[in-house]
């Protein structure tokens, strides 16, 4: 299954080799310039491996095999400017977004007769939603960041002011809410083709989340709940009932978008994850083996050890050789957690609503705590951020989501200060601009 994942509709031209001009003039070159977007995502810099191994470093869940210091700070929360993996993904994920913008700025402009209208919003929407995922990435990680909304190339960036967080959010739902309106509610796409492009539930799961980490700008959760509600009630997806099932199986009933890598675009971060002679990242077992109960069903797959160097790795990439497994980056479980914290919010307490949400994904892990555990609200919603950990271990969410609350702060001793919430800007982007700044306490 793996292997077909992708071939499916995965184009592996290279298009950065084509200028737009020449390229837009076609149904066919337009889907594949689409194509193409989608692969920018998949490289070792992006979504393929940094963009998820970085934070989870920052959330101590993971180590690497050599104890490199460029890694190794990253769990101290002490990181330099020039660590190279702070300019990796910001080249990475400015890359995606130009992509994205190329698509957002050509595919409108195409001639009557070389494209349908059902399928220029297609594509313009698919656009939208990646573009809206790299920027939701850069304003967790980096905070104040540049944000072009249109092709440039990349010295663009430098002669750009930064966009405060509240306005990046703003562009980010806005992104998403055309989406949901340019992608049919009822796909004509099917199987890996639906989890593995942007959709119109895709656009509404991320909107949640994004609406989610503003409400700790606004304070409003009301649009996050209800987006929330509106996926979990469309009948699209279902949580699978084994949960090693999401990672074994692949594009499972539970996946909401999901990246597509096979034997031919493989998985950067599977081929060194997993118990094999190349692997780079170890699962830091004591950090980990602790937010789990003993009868935690998630606990077995979710961290497995070597039983020659009794070392532990991480269980969630399980097809390695080739390493063809796919990356699950939204999916429905998250989205009732999203739901559980916005609700409770909203109502101001623990209410059965929300409460249901929460159930959902503890039934499955077999731990379920009835709702008189939770004594009040402040302490509902941290049971809510620690279930988030527990189901979202090394899947790039657990740092982000606990500097959102400012759970961070009691979760890392060595974490002293707000300011390294966010990673500091490249200092290579620094030294060749004239308007970037550096984010405080660098």
């Amino acid at each position: 299954m793996s292997l077909s994942s992708c071939s499916k509709f995965l184009d592996r031209e290279p298009l950065g080799q084509i200028g737009a001009q020449g390229y837009f003039n076609s149904e066919t070159n337009a889907n594949s310039a689409v194509m193409g977007m989608y692969r920018t995502m998949m490289n070792s810099f992006s979504f393929g491996q940094s963009l998820v191994i970085i934070p989870e470093f920052s959330a101590d869940h993971v180590e690497h095999s050599a104890k490199f210091q460029e890694y190794e700070v990253m769990a101290i929360h002490k990181i330099t400017t020039n660590n190279p993996w702070m300019q990796n993904m910001w080249q990475a994920v400015y890359g995606s977004i130009n992509a994205a913008n190329n698509i957002i700025d050509e595919v409108p402009k195409m001639a009557e007769g070389t494209i349908t209208a059902e399928k220029k919003n297609q594509f313009v929407g698919e656009a939208k939603f990646v573009r809206a995922m790299n920027y939701f990435f850069l304003v967790r990680a980096y905070g104040n960041v540049p944000m072009p909304l249109t092709a440039t190339q990349e010295s663009g960036l430098h002669d750009m002011d930064q966009s405060k967080p509240a306005d990046i959010y703003t562009q980010i739902i806005k992104d998403l809410t055309d989406a949901t309106s340019l992608l049919p509610a009822n796909s004509p796409l099917s199987g890996d083709a639906f989890r593995g492009r942007a959709s119109h539930w895709a656009a509404k799961a991320l909107l949640a989340k994004a609406y989610l980490y503003q409400g700790s700008i606004t304070n409003d959760y009301k649009q996050a709940a209800a987006m929330a509600e509106e996926v979990i009630k469309s009948g699209q997806y279902s949580l699978v009932s084994n949960f090693s099932n999401i990672w074994v199986t692949e594009n499972s009933s539970e996946s909401i978008y999901e990246i597509q890598f096979d034997g031919q675009a493989t998985n950067p971060l599977a081929a060194v994850a997993n118990d094999n002679a190349s692997v780079l990242f170890y699962a830091k077992e004591a950090n980990v083996a602790k937010v789990y109960a003993d009868n935690d069903k998630r606990k077995e797959f979710t961290m497995k050890k070597n039983a020659t160097s009794g070392r532990a790795f991480m269980g969630k990439f399980p097809n390695f050789s080739p390493a063809s497994q796919n990356f699950p980056a939204i999916r429905l479980a998250e989205v009732y957690l999203i739901h559980a914290e916005a609700k409770a919010r909203v109502d101001n307490s623990v209410s059965q609503a929300s409460y249901a949400s929460l159930k959902m994904v503890q039934d499955r892990a077999g731990v379920t705590k009835p709702i008189s555990s939770y004594p009040n609200l402040a302490a509902y919603i941290t049971a809510i951020q620690d279930e988030k950990e527990r189901e979202l271990m090394f899947e790039g969410e657990t740092w982000f989501d606990q500097c959102r609350t400012k759970y961070a702060l009691k979760k890392h001793p060595s974490l002293t200060s707000e300011n390294f919430f966010l990673y500091p800007i490249p200092i290579e982007q620094i030294n060749q601009s004239k308007k970037l700044k550096q984010n405080p306490g660098y």
